[in-house]
């Protein structure tokens, strides 16, 4: 299987730099803005009915790897706080889910060396699966399972919840990160912040 964009070339030296922190904290930034739009414009209890939000998880970790998978868990954080949606107990609760779905597409990308910009066939599925149905069912279970846990939620509304969490995710995140990796990946792939491993 050829590596794509993922091959490191004879000679080329990737390092870890400033400017993959500066891209994380650009991403954490994005996040916190569309995390709280998404929160805001269309609330249902505790989910929202479209959350962009997971999108820029997704493509943060496929774009720059672990970097983005960091942003992914901090920008919920507090764009929770600002919305309102989720108080700080509860936001650190979600870590483990909001982490899982800003490493699983970043993971998926590199391991079966689809392309970020969605040439093929083959990487159109590799989103659609890894990049937003696994990471959504994952991210709504564990958020699902949080809110039950602190009571906020009654055993018999756990379902209900998770298939609004994980629709109201996967919709959204599906086309804004579509959106992103198609027009946007061209010109991500060709700097130096794009990371062929996880950190560089």
């Amino acid at each position: 299987m050829s590596k794509g964009v993922w091959k490191i070339e004879d000679g080329e030296v990737r390092k870890a730099g400033l400017s993959h922190f500066v891209m994380m904290a650009l991403f954490t930034g994005i996040g916190i803005v569309v995390g709280t739009f998404g929160s805001i414009a269309v609330p249902l209890g505790f989910v929202s009915a479209f959350w962009p939000g997971q999108a820029i998880q997704s493509v943060g970790s496929i774009w720059y790897g672990g970097w983005g998978g960091i942003a992914a868990f901090v920008f919920p954080i507090i764009s929770n706080a600002i919305s309102g949606s989720a108080a700080l107990p509860v936001s650190l609760a979600y870590i483990p889910g909001n982490l899982a779905q800003g490493l699983i597409a970043g993971w998926a990308f590199r391991q079966f060396s689809a392309d970020p910009r969605l040439v093929k066939a083959s990487d159109w599925v590799n989103f659609t699966v890894w990049g937003v149905i696994v990471s959504n069912l994952i991210g709504a279970g564990w958020g699902s399972t949080v809110l039950t846990m602190f009571g906020l939620i009654a055993p018999d509304a756990h379902f209900t919840v998770f298939a609004g969490w994980f629709m109201g995710n996967a919709v959204a995140s599906w086309i804004l990160g579509v959106l992103m990796l198609k027009f946007v990946s061209p010109i991500v792939v060709k700097t130096k912040t794009f990371c062929k491993g996880y950190w560089a």
